[in-house]
């Protein structure tokens, strides 16, 4: 009657502001902040610069590269998309956004 699927969970650990540990999983980036998304953004592309020109020597497999980049795709895709329903917001109720 039932039937169990097993689907990988993708997750990255990362710093919040107070320099504790967090883990952010692929399925539930909507449910972060934009503050956070950007940290993470930022930190991904870092370390993703770093592994392509060589400073980490990681052994990392070409499925986490792959990974990586696509999760780093996936939060730019989620900025770009609150940054436009913010400003579409702004245009419908005729309000200024920010101070």
């Amino acid at each position: 009657m039932f039937s169990i699927i097993y689907e990988p969970v993708h997750e990255i650990i990362y710093k919040n502001s107070k320099k504790e540990k967090r883990v952010m999983i692929h399925s539930e980036i909507h449910k972060f902040c934009d503050a956070t998304l950007t940290r993470v953004l930022e930190g991904l592309k870092s370390y993703n610069n770093d592994v392509k020109y060589g400073y980490i020597q990681r052994d990392l497999i070409k499925d986490d590269v792959k990974y990586l980049k696509l999760f780093a795709e996936e939060t730019k895709v989620r900025l770009k998309y609150r940054n436009q329903m913010r400003r579409w917001e702004m245009y419908v109720n005729g309000r200024p956004l920010g101070p």
